[in-house]
């Protein structure tokens, strides 16, 4: 198979960045441009005292109002009826994504059409080129840090979860996706707040399934989510490049220049085509982990290394496919890329963005001419 043309459902997504208890983690301000030198000023005479003007509420204040309106949900179309992302697997409990959480919200949120798509994937595709960077400089942290680390720790041990803290934070972004499409403007305020809405709805729902059902154990093993869900990005990188060199070991381990000793070898017949069954594929991935795992750090860098360098164009992972945001409920008017979401029972328009965008520019309006005056 090409690899320039794979389809993987697996690699969709990126992942939630920061420990889910940070999941919209702060971004620091730029550091302020330093003092100018400033001229010998002479004080004119004191004027007489006069009564103090009552202080304008302090910036500090401002910015924590600003914060807290970002985080308020009353003025998101949160009534608006879209799919839920927390659905229950055969187990009877809630299935846990494959997908970035925050891609998949993308489809499920009522106010973002295929237009925005054009802005959202090179995004999505300088964030995989990153983290395949971090995955590959910190290999020997990712291998022991999903080879069993994490899922069989003591939670209680604060040390020990001290010191895989430090291991992740290579491995994990400052900021989710949601929160980086909407510092960059390219989702707008309620198109952004709704997507971490979504995001944060599927959390707490699997967070709080946990603490009932797991009893005595359920506060571990909500933090064992937590360490978990936040390798995520980390791992569908990883897992991504492992798809994308399945197929075409030999040539890749000849491009990296590597001595072909009995690990390697062991890599090159393991080569197969991959399934487009997720299942299947799934599968495939888990046995050539296996197998991945018995080389050498610098060994296997250099193959992901010249594995990259061998793409059509290196910094756009081929595994990667363009973001679905459409379902059966959420259509495209014919008049422009809004988005209306239908009742399919009733036919009952419940929401419509271009309409919506429309009374949002009635209510601008007044005050852009009042600006001008």
């Amino acid at each position: 198979m090409n690899r320039q043309s794979k389809a993987v459902v697996l690699v969709c997504g990126l992942a939630l960045s920061v420990m889910s208890a940070t999941a919209n983690a702060q971004v620091a301000p730029p550091p302020t441009e330093p003092a100018q030198d400033q001229p010998t000023y002479n004080p004119p005479p004191k004027p007489e005292p006069k009564p103090a003007a009552t202080p304008s509420e302090p910036q500090p204040q401002e910015s924590f109002e600003a914060r807290r309106r970002d985080r308020n949900t009353e003025d998101l179309p949160t009534n608006v009826p879209y799919p839920k992302l927390a659905q229950p697997g055969q187990d009877g409990r809630i299935r846990r994504l494959r997908q970035l959480p925050d891609i998949a919200a993308l489809r499920s949120n009522p106010n973002v059409g295929p237009k925005s798509v054009e802005n959202i994937m090179p995004l999505i595709y300088l964030r995989r080129y990153k983290m395949e960077t971090a995955v590959i400089d910190n290999l020997d942290l990712y291998w022991e840090l999903t080879g069993g680390l994490i899922a069989n720790m003591n939670m209680g041990n604060i040390n020990e979860m001290g010191r895989v803290a430090d291991m992740m934070k290579p491995l994990v972004p400052e900021v989710t996706l949601s929160q980086d499409l909407l510092n960059r403007q390219i989702l707008t305020r309620v198109q952004g707040g709704m997507n971490k809405y979504i995001v944060n709805e599927y959390k707490k729902a699997i967070t709080d399934e946990i603490q009932v059902l797991d009893g005595e154990e359920g506060l571990q093993e909500v933090m064992r989510f937590v360490l978990e869900d936040s390798l995520h990005e980390a791992q569908l990188a990883y897992q991504g490049m492992l798809v994308e060199l399945m197929d075409d070991v030999e040539s890749v381990v000849e491009k990296a220049g590597i001595e072909k000793d009995s690990d390697v070898q062991a890599l090159i017949d393991a080569q197969q085509e991959p399934k487009l069954n997720p299942e299947e594929q799934f599968a495939q991935i888990e046995e050539f982990d296996k197998v991945f795992r018995n080389l050498s750090y610098d060994e296997a860098n250099a193959i992901f290394t010249a594995m990259r360098g061998m793409r059509e164009f290196e910094n756009i992972a081929p595994t990667i496919q363009t973001v679905d945001v459409l379902h059966e409920r959420k259509k495209v008017l014919q008049s422009d890329f809004g988005v209306k979401v239908t009742d399919e029972r009733t036919g009952e328009v419940r929401f419509n963005s271009a309409e919506q965008d429309k009374e949002n520019e009635k209510q601008e309006q007044p005050k852009a001419e009042e600006s001008d005056g």
